[in-house]
């Protein structure tokens, strides 16, 4: 049976780099006696193979402003547009062909079909073929909550919390930004903005005096509640920043407190015990910081249609290269803690790294380089991979990413001159001052690349019967 709100294709047709192309994102398959875990899709490959493309296309799914999201800018012709599976049912949007009675081409449209309705969204009827690929039971109903999803983020009052209606998921996007800086608090006061706000955006989901705001209001309202001792109350009011700790903890080895500041008003925090400003924090915890705590402050301002801890809601997450400014230690340590964070969650993730590719089991990676397989009649499939836990990074970057080199490109350059010339002095000993002069400029640059050399010169002595060694 297909899981609620959840993804299971993407069909690009004459989008940015990809002709006609096709991802099924296959659910992950876990023993019943393992803990939950968020689903996590990875997209790999060089500069402009079109990961953020497949990010942005998906994201705009559930953006409520359709008409300005990033993918519209990838359209290539009045043929684009984007195919999706949404738990069993099949929609479409893109570049809409007018119909003869409306006005000329270049209207950039997203419609929804429905065998009832027809196009429940853009103003235009189309054909009703691509909903019978439909699998599930409840197609109908699932791409109609697309539909009502969109129009439910646009209205949203915030302040008007009896009038609301209830979510059954959410969608989010970041990317990896650094956009925290100290700000002065006005006052504690109620937040206004809708947690929809800008909320598939990804370089503008992130909104630092929101934010800020809302770390003011939550540390203002726990330490009421313990002046009143009413500590059950102020736990709740800590518990999604003492999360926020955690995961942060998790990741980076280091304890954070938020802190609330009175002269002036404003958010600060302790590292380690020592306090430190948003805007001197170094980049990789300023973008982790970012984005988790802009996703919890949304997660618990939204009225969720069943009651349980905000981080197990189901949501649908995009995450674009947020590892950008991660060292390596990080890289390896960022999913695992919000795959465990956020195990309700789908989350498809673009990264250029190793460390984030063999950190997580119970994925899949999609080589975005690598040349999609055809089928009859339709488009190319890109088809996932096991995630690269328990591989070598060496394993994963020749693997995944294509990399068969060890050393730096100058180094690498060396040692193929240097096994070239070796061919030679198998045979006779002409070049055997060649093959010195350039082992040795390989035995500078570093410990490794000697050992390197000094082993195969120990070889060719042994073969050629004659000494060849290092000075």
């Amino acid at each position: 049976m297909t899981e609620p709100n959840r993804l299971e294709s993407l069909t690009l047709h004459h989008v940015g780099v990809f002709d006609d192309v096709r991802i099924d994102f296959r659910p992950i398959e876990k023993p019943e006696q393992d803990e939950k875990k968020a689903e996590i899709h990875l997209f790999t490959g060089p500069n402009g193979c079109g990961k953020s493309t497949l990010l942005y296309a998906l994201a705009n799914i559930f953006d409520a402003n359709w008409k300005h999201g990033l993918i519209q800018n990838r359209f290539r012709d009045k043929e684009s547009r984007v195919d999706f599976l949404f738990c069993g049912a099949a929609g479409v949007y893109g570049v809409a062909t007018p119909s003869k009675n409306e006005g000329p081409y270049g209207a950039f449209e997203l419609y929804i079909n429905t065998p009832e309705q027809g196009c429940i969204w853009g103003g235009a009827q189309f054909q009703q073929g691509i909903i019978a690929n439909a699998r599930h039971q409840h197609r109908d109903d699932s791409i109609k909550s697309i539909y009502n999803y969109k129009g439910n983020i646009r209205s949203f009052q915030p302040s008007n919390r009896h009038a609301q209606i209830k979510f059954s998921f959410a969608a989010f996007a970041y990317s990896g930004q650094r956009t925290l800086n100290t700000v002065p608090i006005g006052a504690i006061q109620e937040i206004t903005n809708s947690p929809f706000e800008n909320a598939v955006s990804f370089d503008n989901t992130v909104r630092p005096q929101v934010l800020l705001q809302w770390i003011a209001n939550n540390r203002a309202q726990a330490a009421l509640a313990r002046s009143d001792g009413d500590t059950a109350a102020a736990d709740r009011y800590d518990l999604a920043l003492r999360r926020i700790s955690d995961v942060i903890r998790n990741i980076c080895d280091l304890d954070v407190e938020f802190r609330l500041e009175r002269a002036p008003l404003s958010v600060s925090l302790r590292i380690d015990g020592e306090p430190i400003q948003f805007g001197t924090l170094p980049d990789g915890l300023k973008s982790i910081i970012s984005w988790i705590a802009d996703l919890s402050m949304r997660l618990e301002a939204i009225p969720w249609e069943v009651e349980r801890d905000v981080f197990a809601q189901p949501i649908l997450l995009f995450l674009d290269e947020i590892d950008i400014h991660l060292h390596p230690k990080w890289q390896r340590r960022i999913l695992p803690a919000v795959q465990a964070l956020l195990p309700n969650a789908q989350i498809f993730v673009s990264t250029h790294s190793p460390f984030v590719v063999g950190s997580v089991e119970d994925a899949w990676v999609y080589r975005l380089s690598e040349t999609a397989t055809s089928e009859t009649n339709g488009p190319r499939l890109i088809s996932g991979l096991p995630s690269g836990a328990g591989k070598s990074y060496r394993l994963i970057l020749e693997e995944i990413f294509g990399v068969d080199e060890e050393f730096d490109v100058e180094t690498e350059k060396l040692l193929d001159d240097f096994y070239a010339v070796r061919n030679f002095v198998l045979q006779d000993q002409s070049k055997d001052g060649e093959l010195l002069q350039i082992g040795a400029k390989i035995a500078e640059r570093g410990e490794e690349a000697k050992v390197i050399i000094e082993r195969e010169l120990r070889q060719i002595s042994r073969l050629t019967r004659r000494e060849i060694r290092l000075a």
